[in-house]
């Protein structure tokens, strides 16, 4: 290759580069049903709360996450990778959106996701005639 090709094409996967959409980790995910809730936890290391947004939108949960990197030194050996997370799940009728509550402790992320009260279990009462 020529000086001339090797620069064009540098030029092009620097272009390829930049229309590249951003890669996301997905977060490894718990989720556990209690009878008025959906507990969803995600393994977010690195993120910090004020690096998490959460939002619902046409029934549709999504989390993202910006971790920044801790580096100190120079990197000589490299297999764990620091970036954005992101996970999505749709949700149903039977849950409350409008209730969604959700912390961050220690690299973990709690989505707490309150059901709606016609999707909890009800006691019905039997009456004797």
């Amino acid at each position: 290759m020529t000086t001339q090709q090797i620069e064009k094409r540098q030029s092009a996967d620097v272009a390829r580069a930049d229309q590249e959409k951003p890669q996301y980790f997905q977060p490894s995910t718990d989720v556990r049903e209690t009878d008025d809730q959906i507990i969803i936890q995600f393994d977010m290391p690195g993120v910090s709360s004020d690096n998490v947004n959460l939002t619902v939108e046409k029934g549709t949960l999504t989390v993202t996450g910006k971790a920044d990197p801790e580096e100190t030194g120079q990197v000589v050996y490299r297999e764990t990778h620091v970036g954005d997370y992101q996970r999505t799940f749709s949700l149903s009728d039977d849950v409350d959106t409008e209730g969604i509550m959700a912390d961050m402790k220690a690299g973990i992320l709690t989505v707490r996701i309150p059901k709606a009260e016609k999707a909890k279990p009800k006691r019905i009462a039997i009456t004797s005639a």
